[in-house]
């Protein structure tokens, strides 16, 4: 099934670019400031893959939409993007479902303005929309897939093993990772092949660490919906139900159960870093793209590990404002030098970040 692109390649209408970037701020402030760092018509396509993104994310995190509607949905989402169906048919339907709560939802009113994003998109050359269509179509079918699971005998929606658990990431993000990896190869000025085989090595895995450890700190906010990531195998082996998991008396099971979760995530976020080295060390910006996200994910792992908040509700799991300025200006310090970037990963991998200093300053 090919994608539907447009010839033309050309500045994105300006009220259309302030509308994308204006949803972007609104749904994701994490991921907003580090796009805007990317070169022009990098952060144009970046913006416009996430903002889709999000839009197959939000059909996909209603619990109350019935599946024969949420099918409905996807396949009028996917029919725009690969087939160049009208936006509005999607955005019609989509209204119908949430008919009455639609507005003062950035989530719900992104997706009502599918059209806008579509047509920023359709801004970029045909190769640079391609990319974007093409993994996004894989993350909204693969999103499909795991929407038609029905909630088990206990009333939980919950993953079955790791396994399930890995699978899930790779739709929701390793297809993030696929997507950016193309787009950097097809905007940077000849990214040299044994980087390129890099990127693609560890695509998936970028997507995944920081998948996994966003699981990890929102337990609590899923179980509202009463949905469970931590898979039922791996509570089981500790004697416990999915809904004993946040049990005060239970809380050294818990972690236990947690264990290899937090193991794959760092494991992941190993390989996630290897992915940010790929980047040639020139493309700074990209490479702070990168950084950023991956360095707050592995301060927040590190935080969360064996931490109860995770169990508790209306106790975030984050790190410091301190530590979120320090790991900015270690990156934008030295994204550029591979040594360095080493020494700050292993630091924040296994202990408190300190104040900067120079990679010399803190050896002395």
């Amino acid at each position: 099934m090919g994608v539907v692109m447009h010839t033309h390649a050309q500045a994105p209408a300006a009220d259309d670019w302030k509308f994308c970037v204006d949803r972007l701020v609104e749904v994701s402030r994490t991921f907003s400031k580090p796009i805007a760092m990317l070169r022009d018509t990098l952060e144009v396509a970046v913006t416009c893959g996430y903002l889709l993104c999000r839009i197959a994310d939000t059909v996909e995190d209603e619990p109350d939409i019935d599946p024969d509607v949420r099918d409905t949905l996807y396949h009028a989402f996917l029919a725009t993007i690969e087939k160049g169906a009208d936006p509005q048919v999607f955005a019609t339907a989509f209204a119908k479902a949430f008919e009455g709560q639609v507005e003062g939802n950035a989530e719900r009113m992104l997706a009502t303005n599918l059209h806008i994003v579509m047509r920023t998109l359709q801004a970029l050359r045909p190769e640079l929309q391609g990319i974007v269509l093409r993994w996004v179509a894989e993350m909204a079918r693969g999103m499909n897939i795991y929407s038609r699971r029905v909630p088990g005998n206990d009333g939980w929606w919950a993953l079955k093993t790791l396994t399930d658990l890995e699978r899930y990431c790779y739709f929701v993000a390793g297809t993030v990772g696929h997507m950016l990896t193309e787009l950097f190869v097809a905007e940077l000025n000849e990214v040299p092949a044994a980087n390129r085989r890099d990127l693609e090595v560890h695509a998936e895995e970028f997507g995944l660490g920081l998948q996994l450890t966003n699981i990890l700190k929102d337990i609590t906010d899923d179980r509202e919906r009463r949905v469970s990531f931590i898979p039922r195998t791996i509570v089981a082996a500790q004697s416990m139900s999915i809904g004993d998991l946040v049990e005060p008396g239970l809380r050294r099971e818990a972690h236990r159960a947690l264990t290899p979760v937090f193991d794959r995530a760092e494991e992941a976020l190993e390989s996630a870093f290897a992915y940010c080295l790929a980047v040639p060390a020139q493309h700074k910006d990209v490479r702070l793209f990168c950084l950023l996200p991956l360095f707050m994910a592995v301060a927040t792992l590190r935080h969360a590990r064996h931490n109860d908040a995770q169990f508790e509700t209306g106790e975030p799991v984050k790190i410091s404002r301190a530590e979120v300025a320090s790991i900015i200006e270690t990156c934008a310090t030295h994204a550029g030098e591979d040594a360095a970037l080493r020494e700050a990963f292993a630091v924040l991998s296994g202990a408190p970040v300190t104040p900067l200093a120079s990679p010399a300053r803190r050896a002395s």
